[in-house]
């Protein structure tokens, strides 16, 4: 590094020009560490007095002191932290005299490592240095290492990676563990790497929560997926797990049980593999007190129960309900009162559910019943029966765009006849996704053999508004 400074009205022997260079590799920043070196070269003219200074225990190896005179100034720096170095030239006049600090960042030359337990997040004691707990408490880690380290590497016996100076750490299974840092420095000059273990630091004990089941649910396939309150001992789960369940259906019928796996995903869940049936089923568990039986992963038997109901699966009529096809089906081009335009819009920004949504563009028009532009459009196939047995939920979302004046939907039996209907256009909220529900896991009043859904949008007189929908959900419970 070199420092100029020049005094313009200075005579050209009083001129005090201080060169500063550096023995490290990047001459840009002062920085060195423990025990490293740098020279500085005063080239001043007509000075009486030079005088160098800096603290100790840092010192000039010129002469091994920390006050010097010479105009090169060889300086070994023996401690940490900011340490300035000072020269004073003296040239017998107030006006002339001149005095300047350099500053020079010195680190530790290897790095001290070194960490500590911050928070618990469970329940814990701590005996003889020793952090007890029961399984599923996140410990936190926080490194204390001296020498300014910027790079970490903690060391666990767990599936988890950390390299940051914050750690943490979710112990499940039991047992002892050892934990460990390795901390280094990169920038703005290298620390060399030390690694600590603290032995023996955290010691976990099977839970005092039950292990019992959280849900179970059906999917589209028909199989039923068991989910825990806490990972499973997986090593636990074989041929006779399977043995263990039974299943029913609403009416007491067995269902066979194809096959039994964990999830494969998740460690918290079993799926049991069935024939397809969407009726309501239910589940019982018991021990048969060998190698099978169902644990979690710190060695707590599942608790048993008997026929715990499923969640049956929610079948969605509107296979195209996001018109993700690109397409409006199964709803035909529509019928227009007045003018207007209908189509699918590719917009992940704007849809609410992936990248398409349905935009109806309204032209100006006015009915002798004061009306806008209306248009209708229906299902020209997937026609679905609805039945007293079984709940419904029908949503969808909606987005106005200016004024409409009616948003109508009709359920019509194509086979009866027989039709119910609904207008929505109050929830409306201009310029915002509003999600409107007709019906919410309930049932419905009348039975339909194959149903369709017809919507009604109606515009206000001679304005142009638009009207988004997206998400179209019809689901059976």
């Amino acid at each position: 590094m070199t420092a100029f400074s020049c005094r313009p009205d200075f005579e050209y022997d009083k001129i005090t020009d201080i060169y500063v260079f550096s023995t490290e590799s990047d001459p840009n920043d002062l920085v060195t560490t423990v025990g490293g070196n740098f020279s500085f070269t005063d080239a001043s003219r007509g000075e009486y007095v030079r005088e160098w200074t800096i603290d100790g225990p840092s010192y000039f190896t010129n002469n091994d002191d920390t006050v010097l005179t010479e105009h090169i100034a060889h300086v070994r720096f023996k401690n940490t932290g900011v340490v300035p170095v000072k020269i004073k030239l003296d040239f017998g006049n107030e006006e002339l005299n001149y005095d300047t600090t350099f500053y020079v960042t010195v680190y530790d030359s290897a790095i001290t490592t070194d960490f500590e337990v911050i928070d618990v997040e469970g329940d814990y004691i701590i005996s003889n240095g020793k952090y007890i707990m029961e399984s599923g408490a996140f410990v936190n880690f926080k490194s204390t290492s001296k020498g300014s380290p910027d790079t970490f590497k903690w060391h666990t016996s767990l599936d988890q990676n950390f390299t940051d100076s914050v750690a943490r750490m979710e112990f499940v299974k039991p047992g002892i563990y050892d934990i460990g840092l390795t901390a280094s420095r990169k920038e703005p000059v290298k620390g060399t790497a030390s690694t600590l273990y603290k032995n023996s630091l955290i010691e976990v004990v099977p839970s005092t929560i039950p292990f019992r089941v959280d849900q179970m649910t059906q999917s589209e396939e028909g199989n039923i997926f068991v989910k825990f309150n806490r990972d499973l001992d997986l090593d636990e789960i074989n041929d006779n797990t399977i043995n263990n369940f039974s299943i029913k259906d609403a009416n007491g019928n067995t269902i066979a049980i194809n096959h039994l796996a964990p999830s494969g995903e998740v460690n918290n869940t079993l799926i049991l593999f069935v024939d397809p049936t969407f009726s309501k089923l239910y589940v019982t568990y018991t021990h048969a007190n060998q190698s099978g039986d169902v644990q979690s992963v710190d060695g707590v038997k599942l608790e048993e129960f008997t026929d715990k109901e499923v969640e049956g699966y929610q079948h969605n009529f509107f296979t195209n309900g996001s018109f993700e096809n690109g397409t409006y089906a199964p709803f035909n081009d529509g019928k227009w009162v007045g003018s207007g335009g209908m189509s699918v819009i590719k917009d992940g920004s704007t849809a609410v559910d992936g990248d398409h949504y349905l935009q109806v563009d309204f032209e100006p028009y006015q009915h002798n019943n004061g009306n806008g532009s209306k248009l209708t459009i229906e299902m020209t196939e997937g026609y679905f029966p609805i039945t007293s047995e079984y709940n419904y939920t029908f949503e969808f979302y909606a987005k106005a765009i200016g004024n409409i004046r009616v948003l109508k939907v009709t359920l019509k039996d194509e086979d009866s006849g027989s039709s119910m209907n609904k207008t929505f256009q109050d929830q409306l909220v201009d310029g915002e996704w509003v999600k409107i529900t007709y019906f919410s896991n309930e049932p419905i009043s009348k039975e339909f053999i194959n149903a369709n859904v017809q919507f009604d949008f109606i515009a206000e007189a001679n304005e142009t508004p638009q009207l988004l929908v997206d998400h179209l959900v019809f689901s059976q419970h």
